[in-house]
């Protein structure tokens, strides 16, 4: 969509990757044996929490007291798993298509996108989705759960052509590429 990527915009997108990819999260659960929609459950509190301090940070609160900030974290975060809220599908190419999560905050909408898998087909899938969303959306956060034995997904990350798509995703779509 070509919006521009300020420091504050960056820092936006880069606090909701790291709040999906925390630690905590893939200590805690056992995630190569739970579905997709069982680790979205577990990254939604870390995000509106993440939210809560980007809204403390970058005085989009001013001097909002706390309850306001939360209630204002929880409503700029949409997600099918939330029944008060609702992640609405576009149309693109004829068909429809729908992020995990939608976070909307400081006039940026970014679609937030979580694959679990350990093939070339579920990794594929999730870049497609990532260029999808990147029509749509101001920016995408595309998190790829590796679950192979030996995470070589993961560990092939700093690889010249991987390192090349991954710059290309940010750089001429606005997608930042993550691998746990």
């Amino acid at each position: 969509m070509g919006t521009t990527k300020s420091k504050r915009r960056v820092k936006i997108v880069e606090s909701i990757a790291s709040a999906i990819s925390s630690k905590k999260i893939f200590d805690t659960i056992d995630y190569r044996n739970r579905n997709e929609d069982y680790i979205k459950q577990y990254m939604h509190q870390p995000l509106i929490s993440e939210l809560e301090l980007l809204y403390e940070n970058l005085e989009l609160s001013k001097s909002m007291d706390k309850d306001l900030v939360k209630q204002k974290a929880k409503n700029c975060l949409l997600w099918e798993g939330d029944v008060n809220t609702t992640v609405n599908n576009f149309t693109f190419f004829g068909t429809q298509h729908r992020p995990d999560f939608v976070v909307k905050i400081d006039k940026l909408s970014v679609a937030v996108e979580v694959k679990k898998g350990e093939t070339g087909s579920s990794l594929r899938e999730g870049i497609g989705q990532s260029l999808v969303y990147s029509s749509a959306f101001d920016f995408v956060v595309y998190l790829y759960v590796d679950i192979s034995k030996d995470k070589k997904i993961r560990d092939s990350m700093n690889g010249v052509k991987e390192q090349e798509l991954i710059n290309d995703l940010w750089d001429s779509h606005n997608a930042l590429f993550q691998v746990v």
